[in-house]
């Protein structure tokens, strides 16, 4: 009986998955997306990335880091040279 009860609780109060908020959508393909994703579940497209030089986490499409203020175009050309 008290597992029946306890079955019964679990299920009244199981955690449901949180809507993406109405607001948020992928910039390629425009899909709900969380703020907390780092590609868009829809189209693969990248949202955020590592700043390669304090490796924080940041936007894809920032121009700088808001931590270090490395200028991201240039890491990404001359990692992509590389």
């Amino acid at each position: 009986m008290v597992i029946f009860v306890a079955a019964i609780i679990w299920l009244i109060f199981r955690r449901q998955p949180t809507p993406a908020p109405h607001g948020l959508s992928c910039p390629k393909c425009s899909g709900a997306i969380h703020a907390t994703y780092f590609r868009c579940p829809h189209c693969g497209d990248t949202l955020k990335h590592n700043c390669p030089n304090c490796s924080r986490i940041i936007e894809h499409d920032w121009s700088y880091c808001p931590y270090c203020n490395e200028s991201q175009s240039t890491n990404a050309e001359s990692t992509g040279s590389s």
